[in-house]
Formats: C-alpha cells, sequence, structure tokens
C-alpha cells in the first residue's frame, strides 16, 4: 500500500486515446437509423404507385371506351366524304369524255361539209379537156466541125485593137484631163445651208466631174428654190451631147419665181459612161450648181 505509483505524461496520452476511439451510444443509434433508411424510401415510393395505379386505371378505361366509341362517326363520315368525292371525280371525267365525243363529232361533220363543197365546185366548172399529145420526130445531129486557122485569129485580133484604139480617140481630151468633186450637199434632195460656187470654179473656166451620192450629173430641169445647200439653184437648161461629142449650153440659176432667173455660157461633153462639164464662177452669191 505504501507503494506509490507516478503515471509518465506517455502513458496519460495512450489512455487518453484509447477512450477517444471507444463507441459511444449516440454513435450506435446513428448507425441503426442509417441502415433502415433505403427500405424506408422503396415501401413509400412503392405504396405511391400503387395508389397513383389505383386511381388512374378507372379513367383510363373510361377513355378507352369512349374512345372506340367516337372512332365510328369519324368513319362513317370520312367513308361519306370519299364515295361523294369519287362521285363527283366520275361525274367530271364523264363530262369530259362526252365534250371529247361532241368535238370529235363536230370536226367529222365540218370534214364531211368540206369534202361535200369540194365535190360540188368540182362538178360545177367546166371539164377541161386533155390537150392532144404530138408525137416527136426524131431530128438528126447536126455537128459542125471547124479547122482553126492562126491568120484568121491573128486578123480579129488586131481588128478588135484596132477598133477600140479607134473609139479611145475619139472621146474628147476633157474625158481625161478633168476635176472632180464629190459633194452630198449639192444633191437636189439635200436643204441644208447656203453656199456658194464663188469660189469652187476657177475664174477661166475649168472642166468639172461630179462624182459620189450627191449625184453624177446636172439637173436639166428647175430643182426649185432653197436646196442644193444653197438659195438660187443651178440647172442644165439645153440639149446634151451625144457619146464622144461636145456641146456649148446654158447653165441657168432658178430664183424668186424665175426658173432661169440668172445664166451662163457652158460646155458639156459626153464620155460615154459619164459627163464632164466646163464651169465658171457663178454672177453673184448664193447661186449653186445641183446635182442628180
Amino acid at each position: 500500500n505504501d507503494v506509490s505509483y507516478t503515471p509518465n505524461q506517455t502513458t496519460v496520452r495512450e489512455v487518453q486515446w484509447n477512450m477517444a476511439d471507444l463507441p459511444s451510444a449516440s454513435s450506435s443509434e446513428s448507425a441503426t437509423t442509417t441502415s433502415w433508411k433505403p427500405l424506408i424510401i422503396v415501401l413509400t415510393a412503392v405504396i405511391l404507385v400503387a395508389a397513383i395505379a389505383a386511381v388512374a386505371t378507372p379513367f383510363l378505361i373510361a377513355y378507352f371506351k369512349t374512345g372506340s366509341e367516337l372512332k365510328k362517326p369519324i368513319i362513317i363520315f370520312s367513308n361519306s366524304i370519299s364515295k361523294a368525292i369519287v362521285q363527283l371525280m366520275e361525274k367530271s371525267f364523264k363530262g369530259q369524255q362526252k365534250r371529247a365525243h361532241a368535238c370529235i363529232l363536230l370536226q367529222h361533220q365540218q370534214q364531211v361539209q368540206q369534202l361535200l363543197l369540194q365535190q360540188q365546185r368540182r362538178q360545177q366548172q367546166p371539164q377541161r379537156r386533155p390537150l392532144p399529145l404530138r408525137r416527136l420526130r426524131p431530128q438528126p445531129l447536126r455537128v459542125r466541125t471547124s479547122i482553126n486557122n492562126p491568120h484568121q485569129q491573128s486578123v480579129t485580133f488586131l481588128f478588135l485593137l484596132a477598133t477600140t484604139t479607134t473609139t479611145t480617140a475619139n472621146l474628147p481630151a476633157a474625158c481625161s484631163s478633168y476635176t472632180t468633186i464629190s459633194d452630198s450637199t449639192r444633191s437636189v434632195s439635200y436643204s441644208g445651208s447656203s453656199g456658194c460656187d464663188s469660189s469652187s470654179f476657177s475664174s477661166s473656166g475649168m472642166w468639172v466631174r461630179f462624182t459620189g451620192s450627191g449625184g453624177t450629173t446636172i439637173p436639166t430641169y428647175a430643182p426649185g428654190t432653197s436646196v442644193c445647200g444653197t438659195s438660187a439653184t443651178g440647172w442644165y437648161a439645153s440639149a446634151l451631147p451625144s457619146s464622144g461629142a461636145t456641146v456649148s449650153g446654158t447653165l441657168c440659176y432658178q430664183w424668186t419665181g424665175s426658173t432661169c432667173e440668172m445664166s451662163s455660157s457652158i460646155q458639156v461633153a459626153n464620155c460615154n459612161t459619164y459627163y464632164v462639164y466646163f464651169l465658171y464662177p457663178p454672177p453673184g452669191c448664193y447661186l449653186r450648181v445641183c446635182t442628180v
């Protein structure tokens, strides 16, 4: 009994640690409660499902019964509509067939009427007698043979050359020496600004040939005033020369109601296919030579 025991620090700590590891009463109770929780949840879920099924079953049965009863009038209505549509289609098809038959009959009648009219016209027309056939008499073929003569060919060739040279030599000298004027405003159908020939020709006179779209000859009639691009229009008032000849004539200017208000003397040469004119400047302005 007198023995004294003084525990050290290590033994006290070990005892405290061992006491902390021992299970308490509260911990044992919590363990038992946590083991029963899943079972309770499952049971409540089963009870809820059974209750919902018991309540919903009569409603579902009533719903399906009423649905089956409603199907009958819907089916009857749809059948009646389909029958009506089929009947309408049959009627329209029959109507189209009748119309097609009527059109065919009309076309046939028209063709028959046309044929009858053609026959009547043929009967009314006088019958033409066919022309009698003529017998063709056979004719013998005639073949002409000729022997080429080189002397004859050379003589003909020389004759042609001589003829051509003679024709060219007979043309006036003016046909190979002239001034060409191509001016569309000189046409009798042109009515533009007023022009004048005061500077168009030489003061001593010059041979002129007109070409182009405006015209190639001076008109032999009074074309009127205010045409040819001028006020007083010039035209040839004499007879034209024959082929290869040169003549003198009068060039008139139409103005203020007179077809030959002013005039001048000119010469005209016939160059077979065209004319050349020996022209002078006009006596005043606005005077100009026209072409056609």
